[in-house]
């Protein structure tokens, strides 16, 4: 029989040994504490800038909280859209691209305005809290999309190296279970015909299973004549007939058939 085999590819994990992996998660969590204090601090000092600036224009405190807020809201807001967007390996839509661009331009745009009077000096120093806020913190929505898509990424074998496991041939014996003792005497008589086995007897037969010796005779005899070269006897009455069809079908013949 030939032997069937199914091939497994192998999968495994993409990464280094245990001393490699830990230094990328130190790396990546100092990487992660410094640019979360980086966006925090730039954060505050837009938000003053922006701050000032609203109290100079005139805007009451209150409304002057917010302008700073929603700035600084909608660039936060953008970035995290844009990472969702990469998790789940969907096209970024135009509008955080947009809303990024924006709030990053406002927020710098106020800023500058701030500081614009104390010369260029004061300028540039007040554009360095929103170009530091912007770029910290898009550089740790990178590091999130990075590492995401470094845990999720998968190594596959080529099909040359491919492990083959033999699958070994599953017989299932379904037992043939009889219909009455006549049956189940001519299915043990068989039985002991098999090499290996012990012919059982007539009379063995007849006790094992409750029939009459000449009965026990009759199912031998059926069997044997199915086992032997000229399986199909030649008949020439009704009765030779029926005793023969009933030897070829295993079924033995009533006793009325008998007489008759």
């Amino acid at each position: 029989m030939r032997r069937r085999k199914s091939v497994v590819p192998v999968v495994e994990v993409a990464g280094e040994n245990g001393t490699a992996r830990l230094g990328d998660r130190v790396i990546l969590g100092i990487a992660v504490a410094v640019l979360l204090g980086v966006a925090a601090a730039a954060a505050y000092v837009s938000y003053h800038h922006f701050y000032a600036l609203a109290i100079d224009l005139g805007e009451r405190h209150d409304m002057a909280v917010l302008y700073p807020a929603m700035s600084d809201g909608v660039i936060v807001m953008a970035s995290l859209v844009m990472v969702y967007c990469s998790r789940r390996k969907l096209h970024v839509p135009v509008l955080a691209w947009v809303a990024l661009a924006g709030g990053g331009v406002v927020t710098l745009i106020a800023n500058v305005a701030n500081g614009w009077g104390g010369g260029t000096g004061s300028r540039l120093l007040s554009a360095l809290a929103p170009v530091a806020f912007v770029g910290a913190y898009e550089l740790l929505m990178w590091l999130v999309r990075t590492s995401r898509k470094a845990a999720d990424k998968v190594m596959v074998a080529p099909a040359d190296d491919h492990v083959c496991h033999p699958v070994e041939p599953v017989t299932v014996s379904v037992p043939v279970l009889p219909v009455d003792r006549f049956e189940a005497a001519r299915l043990t008589y068989e039985e002991s015909l098999q090499p290996g086995n012990k012919r059982v007897g007539r009379r063995a037969l007849a006790n094992r299973w409750g029939i009459e010796i000449r009965e026990a005779e009759e199912i031998i005899a059926d069997v044997d004549r199915e086992r032997s070269p000229s399986a199909m006897p030649t008949v020439s009455g009704t009765a030779d007939l029926e005793t023969a069809v009933a030897a070829v079908n295993g079924s033995r013949p009533t006793d009325t058939e008998a007489r008759a």
